[in-house]
């Protein structure tokens, strides 16, 4: 109890911290919903039980199904690969938009909105594993408790979700919740690991896009349209003529947008 205690101190702190970087709090108020949060909750809520209250009732008979009966080579095989598939997600998200797919927000925006919502993933994953010190299954280390793979894959979910729709966004989210799978699979993870891990992984995409407009004001970051072959546009050239004030001589301005 102690040390979930401290987790839930450090998420509000965590949370809160993006209050420092707020120019504008009307725009930060205005991205938030609180409908966002219930996803998120209810996952991590979930993990917490079923991680500390619920261990020897649902992950342990997980386990010992998954390691009988689905610890086939053919399917432990596939397991590895999670290593790299969980950055397919937040790869799509920034690179779709590029080849024409229509998104919510232009490249420079994605990048900056994935940049702060990995930020956050990393970091809380990292605080959170440390705090709670959750021996693996396999007994290789004490950092199980919350599943870092499934983090970095379902914030990369959600990202696609809120700025291609559900259509791409359900892709995503199989593609998420097969990397989840595969490490209770590769007996690195709880059930309970995977839940919390995802559950995150939502909050912490929610975050990049309640700090994305802030954060822009803060660095003076213009808003810029270009998106590879998803906004094709003319080359706009103006020229406005004018008076230089010193020497009155003539002059002209040159404005070249792309």
């Amino acid at each position: 109890m102690k040390r979930l205690t401290v987790f839930l101190i450090c998420l509000c702190v965590c949370t809160a911290v993006r209050a420092q970087f707020a120019v504008d709090t009307l725009s930060l108020r205005s991205g938030f919903k609180a409908s966002q949060l219930i996803a998120p909750a209810v996952l991590g809520a979930s993990g917490l039980a079923v991680h500390f209250l619920g261990h020897e009732a649902v992950e342990v008979p997980v386990r010992d199904f998954t390691l009988k009966e689905l610890s086939k080579p053919e399917v432990v095989g596939i397991c590895p690969w999670a290593d790299y598939i969980r950055f397919v997600p937040a790869a799509a998200h920034v690179g779709m938009g590029l080849v024409g797919v229509k998104s919510q927000h232009a490249l420079v925006d994605r990048c900056i909105e994935s940049a702060l919502a990995l930020l956050f993933a990393f970091g809380g994953g990292y605080v959170a594993k440390k705090i709670f010190a959750s021996l693996r299954p396999d007994g290789s280390s004490y950092d199980s408790f919350p599943s870092g793979h499934t983090i970095v894959a379902f914030t990369g979910s959600e990202l696609v979700r809120m700025d291609y729709g559900w259509a791409w966004g359900t892709g995503a989210y199989a593609l998420s919740s097969a990397v989840g799978v595969s490490r209770i699979v590769a007996d690195r993870h709880w059930v309970g690991d995977i839940l919390a891990g995802a559950g995150w992984g939502i909050l912490s995409a929610h975050i990049g896009g309640w700090l994305l407009e802030p954060v822009k004001s803060l660095f003076g970051i213009p808003d810029i349209e270009w998106d590879g072959l998803g906004t094709p546009r003319k080359v706009q050239l103006a020229v406005a003529p004018g008076i230089d004030p010193v020497s009155g001589s003539t002059m002209a301005s040159l404005s070249l947008r792309f």
